[in-house]
């Protein structure tokens, strides 16, 4: 018989980090799952940690490097669930996360995916308070919230594997940014919902791949523009749709300008600032957007009141998201 999920662990020289990845998803409370590890060409211990796991459930798949989206497609290829779903080497799973989402498959036919969100921890597990994955911009419309800014967890997402197969899996070409690329395409074909639970913790640590010590953190900035030029470069886009080309392209510019600020690359942040205001079609509410922002990433958050009032902040939003753009 087959099993309902398979989860795909890529990994990249994880032999700290791997085992308790592997520990968390064969913990779910939901067992009807297999776990597909690829080993993207380690040079460390990664592979031996993964054939020590005594298993029946895990299987490790090891070839030569060639990227995060190539060891996924690697990984969907071998997979036998009707449902996938991705861990990332140096993160964990909270136990109830399949438990948690795959029933809401179950019972939508029509659902492609559905996310929770993360929690980021330190190199050593400790939980740090900072949410991955926000409510979607507009409840009734995926597509036009992953535009309006990536809404999902990616680590905290489960998916129907045909809908991925169908949109031809992940974008070899992009090093970075593959899963929000991934989501975009997913929901021009079906709808993409999100629960406000916390079912996933994300490492954050020096040997991130796109943290700001890896030469890929720049790069992971730059590469986000590719994934709005996919979508927009599209003529057969719903006017609707096309019509969120000045806010998509000014919300990325000023994430991108947070995580500058976040790297300490004040005179980078500062460029990336100034492209979402040149962006926007309302300059003034980006402005304003910009400075409310920086005061809660450099002032409000340093404080556990600061935080629990962005918390609040966030879940209010989240309740009174406005109405999708109609579709034409």
């Amino acid at each position: 018989m087959e099993p309902k999920v398979t989860v795909i662990i890529p990994a990249y020289n994880r032999e700290r980090y791997i085992g308790e990845a592997i520990a968390s998803v064969l913990a779910q409370t939901a067992g009807d799952l297999e776990l597909v590890v690829v080993d993207d060409g380690s040079t460390d211990g990664t592979a031996a940690v993964v054939a020590a796991v005594a298993d029946p459930r895990v299987r490790l798949l090891s070839g030569a490097h060639r990227g995060i989206s190539a060891a996924m497609n690697r990984g969907l290829a071998a997979a036998h669930g009707a449902y996938v779903a991705r861990c990332d080497s140096d993160d964990v799973w909270l136990p109830a996360l399949l438990a948690t989402l795959v029933p809401i498959l179950d019972a939508t036919p029509a659902l492609a995916a559905v996310t929770a969100r993360g929690e980021y921890m330190d190199a050593d597990g400790r939980p740090t308070g900072h949410l991955l994955g926000t409510a979607p911009r507009f409840a009734e419309d995926a597509l036009a919230s992953l535009l309006w800014d990536d809404f999902t967890c990616n680590i905290a997402t489960v998916a129907r594997r045909r809908s991925v197969e169908a949109v031809g899996g992940y974008d070899e070409s992009l090093p970075t940014n593959e899963d929000w690329d991934l989501w975009l395409r997913l929901a021009r074909r079906a709808p993409i919902t999100s629960v406000d639970r916390v079912l996933a913790r994300a490492r954050s640590h020096d040997a991130n791949i796109t943290g700001v010590q890896s030469p890929l953190f720049r790069r992971t900035l730059e590469e986000r523009v590719r994934v709005l030029e996919k979508v927009f470069s599209d003529p057969a886009l719903p006017p609707a749709i096309a019509a969120m080309r000045a806010p998509a392209y000014a919300n990325l510019h000023l994430r991108t300008g947070l995580h500058w600020l976040d790297a300490g690359e004040w005179r980078a942040a500062r460029r990336a600032f100034r492209r979402a205001v040149a962006a926007s079609d309302a300059p003034l509410a980006m402005a304003v957007r910009i400075a409310w922002r920086i005061v809660s990433i450099r002032v409000i958050s340093q404080r556990p009141a600061g935080r629990r009032f962005l918390a609040w902040q966030s879940r209010m939003r989240g309740q009174w998201r406005g109405i999708a753009p109609r579709r034409a």
